[in-house]
């Protein structure tokens, strides 16, 4: 069959080209819809790659503005036109819209209903809900804005998402949505296992009472992350024991998160953005913890630095609620933040970072969570299970297969936006 798959943003690429790779290994056409914006630089980018089409997208410079919404509100409709040509003359039979942009959403809708099309929505983040400003998601703008996708889901005939929490927060019907969790690759020589080494720098913590506690940041330093409630908790835990922060990645609240930072442990590492898996890895195997803190506000239930974190062997700080709290809870492989009680919170990960059995533990547990959710194979086998319970008859105009739970229960990559998607 052929396969068309869209995203809007350069941050989606990766996840697209996952889909869009199992589809090619199942020996389907596949054609990925992208456009011509690099969401990390803010610049327009010249490419071209085979079975690729790029669509301009008008630049923006800000991620919360109204520029950035018609920007991607243009893209949507200039995506609909080329997708409605080929439709007329050489169709594809099955159309992959990655959301947001919640726009995407009804011109998919409108393909759907002038070509009888089999449509799928693969959710990705939550825009407004996710807005950093509490109330905001609940203005008049915020929930049209929401309704761009919301009015349009019932055209999918499978709906994936991210994470199992976005089910609840906008009442995805579970007769047809489906867990499909991102995966971290493990390239040649699987550097993530750098973090279970027995000279990993975490280890001399319980051993040696004058080693800092080596903390790690990764990713984007924007408006969704807590810096508020990270250095509250960076500060409690310097108190008992030094901390030594590492920061990979960049944002445009970078300068004031290293400054507060500074202010809140002993040291701080700044390695900039690492794209080296090998570098990356030997960063985060090296510490005793991973910082997986956003706003409450932000709608998000796994995180792609979490699996990052995960890949390495890297237990978690974790405020992020739904399925990373369920993974914390369930399967030991970080401390749950308590925003009511840091200095407990604190104790209680300094107690395990200094306890050499513990820490090897829970390190162990990190890793262990990785490979029972978050590879490739995992990816795989749930996109296998949805596409066969739902495309497939979909595409041959039958009801879905008898109901089967195909998610990766109790998990390619993205990250949470950097900004809202119109």
């Amino acid at each position: 069959m052929k396969v068309a798959i869209i995203t809007h943003s350069s941050t989606f690429e990766a996840r697209a080209h996952a889909i869009g790779e199992f589809f090619q290994r199942r020996g389907d056409e596949v054609t990925w819809y992208f456009s011509d914006f690099d969401h990390r630089t803010k610049k327009t980018v010249e490419r071209s790659a085979p079975d690729h089409v790029y669509v301009h997208l008008a630049p923006f410079t800000r991620n919360l503005s109204i520029r950035r919404m018609r920007s991607i509100g243009r893209f949507a409709k200039d995506v609909e036109r080329q997708l409605d040509e080929r439709m007329r003359t050489d169709p594809f039979d099955v159309l992959w819209f990655l959301l947001p942009a919640n726009s995407l959403a009804p011109a998919a809708d409108r393909l759907h209903t002038r070509y009888g099309v089999p449509i799928v929505f693969d959710i990705i983040d939550l825009w407004p809900e996710s807005l950093p400003v509490k109330g905001l998601a609940h203005t008049l703008p915020a929930r049209l804005w929401g309704r761009l996708r919301d009015a349009h889901l019932g055209s999918a005939c499978l709906i994936t998402t991210e994470c199992d929490r976005y089910r609840s927060v906008i009442g995805l019907p579970a007769d047809h949505t489906r867990t499909l969790y991102w995966y971290k690759d493990r390239p040649h020589g699987d550097p993530g296992t750098l973090g279970l080494d027995p000279g990993a720098a975490w280890r001399t913590v319980g051993s040696d009472t004058a080693a800092p506690i080596p903390v790690a940041y990764l990713g984007a330093v924007n408006n969704i992350i807590d810096i508020a409630l990270i250095t509250q908790l960076l500060t409690a835990m310097n108190a008992i024991r030094p901390v030594h922060l590492n920061i990979v990645g960049t944002g445009e609240s970078l300068e004031r998160f290293v400054e507060q930072a500074r202010d809140a442990v002993s040291r701080v590492t700044y390695h900039g953005a690492v794209y080296d898996d090998v570098r990356k890895s030997a960063i985060l195997g090296s510490c005793a913890y991973g910082l997986n803190i956003m706003k409450p506000t932000v709608k998000v239930g796994l995180s792609m630095k979490s699996i990052d974190y995960l890949y390495c062997g890297l237990p978690l700080l974790n405020a992020i609620g739904g399925d990373s709290t369920e993974f914390v809870e369930r399967e030991g492989i970080g401390v749950q933040i308590d925003p009511s009680d840091i200095e407990g919170t604190a104790r209680r990960a300094v107690a395990i970072a200094t306890d050499p059995t513990a820490a090897d533990r829970m390190h162990r547990a990190a890793r262990a969570c990785y490979e029972a959710h978050f590879t490739q194979e995992c990816f795989d086998a749930a996109l296998e299970g949805a596409v066969t319970q739902f495309v497939i008859p979909a595409l041959q105009g039958e009801a879905p297969l008898p109901q089967t739970e195909f998610s990766q229960s109790t998990p390619a990559q993205s990250t949470p936006s950097e900004g809202a998607d119109a």
